[in-house]
């Protein structure tokens, strides 16, 4: 009677290790798929180790299944095999929302530039008394901005994080003078193209970027708040009349 009940409890844990290999599996096989259509497509992507991802995600599953099915077939060593397979799922299941390329890497660079654009503009309108009018100035304005941000948009004065054809793609800047608001269509299909629009007096701006809102697309679009297609574009704009006047 007991060796019947060990054997339905390891039988039943098997069957929950099996389940739980599932989504290493399942993101594996993802990292595998975009592998072969970098290599394969014309497509943009999120620059990701791809294919040792998937082999690392395939490898944490096959683990598990064959925790379970020798868990339950030879030996589970008093249950303790059973919690290779419920660790690693479990450790899985947390990882991948936050696990994708474009959530890891992309979305986050991509959002402390735009966030730290406001800030380092107020610091060049103070010590100019207008904002950046080419591309020289708008990149001197992120090189004189606050010490302590600068680790910030080191890299995206550089290289972005997106990718074409094996070829990392840099980060382009598209200056709109005389304009009267933000650029939010006709864009480029590339990621990582950020559009500057400054009035002709150069006392407001607004920026706006491209980017991706996945890992692999043939093409850009608009870059949104958190990176989900229904949220509102991620605008950046300051007015020099909105800051306070320094009295000395």
């Amino acid at each position: 009677m007991h060796s019947r009940i060990r054997k339905t409890v390891r039988v039943v844990l098997a069957v929950v290790s099996g389940l739980l290999s599932v989504p290493a599996l399942i993101f594996g096989f993802y990292f595998f798929y975009c592998w072969l259509r970098i290599h394969t497509m014309d497509v943009f992507y999120v620059e990701y180790p791809y294919l040792l991802a998937a082999c690392a995600f395939v490898g944490i599953g096959v683990l598990c299944v064959y925790c379970g099915i020798y868990g339950a077939v030879r030996r589970s060593f008093y249950g303790l095999l059973f919690l290779v397979p419920l660790l690693l799922g479990f450790a899985t299941m947390v990882y991948i929302p936050d696990g994708t390329p474009h959530v890891q890497r992309s979305m986050m660079d991509d959002s402390n530039y735009l966030s730290a654009v406001n800030a380092f503009f107020r610091v060049w309108y103070e010590a100019h008394q207008r904002y950046p009018k080419d591309e020289a100035e708008f990149l001197d304005a992120l090189r004189s901005g606050p010490a302590a941000w600068q680790n910030r948009v080191s890299a995206p004065l550089q290289d972005s994080d997106y990718a074409k054809k094996g070829v990392r793609l840099r980060y382009q800047i598209v200056v709109i003078n005389g304009a009267s608001g933000p650029r939010l269509d006709n864009l480029s299909q590339q990621p990582g193209v950020i559009y500057y629009c400054v009035t002709a007096d150069e006392q407001q701006f607004w920026v706006t970027m491209t980017g991706l809102h996945e890992d692999i697309s043939r093409s850009a679009v608009l870059k949104r708040v958190a990176d989900r297609p229904y949220d509102k574009p991620w605008l950046v704009t300051a007015a020099g009349k909105d800051y306070p006047i320094a009295v000395h």
